[in-house]
């Protein structure tokens, strides 16, 4: 199962994968899931998911360099006022609209 196969479990059932709804949570469960994916299944699809979108999340929000995307789309939810779970995958879903 790649990354972009579980997002949409996720997206349904958040607190079913994480803790609370937190992006920082999403970020470790991603990083976490991508590192055994490699390890064991050898399946080097997803191996630049989390590059690609932290670029394009920066680029798109002209966001400085030295932040993670996990950061970025925080300060999104910040400044919108909603959740950062959320906003994730609204901003997920255009990232791969895109590619």
């Amino acid at each position: 199962m790649t990354i972009h196969e579980i997002l949409p479990y996720i997206e349904q059932r958040p607190l079913m994968y994480l803790k609370t709804k937190d992006i920082y949570l999403l970020d470790s469960f991603i990083g976490g899931y991508l590192s055994c994916q490699q390890i064991h299944d050898k399946n080097f699809n997803d191996i630049n998911f989390q590059s690609d979108f932290h670029e394009w999340i920066r680029k798109k929000f002209n966001f400085d360099l030295g932040f993670t995307w996990a950061d970025y789309i925080f300060k999104i939810s910040q400044n919108e006022n909603t959740n950062s779970v959320d906003v994730f995958f609204r901003e997920y879903y255009l990232f791969k609209k895109e590619q």
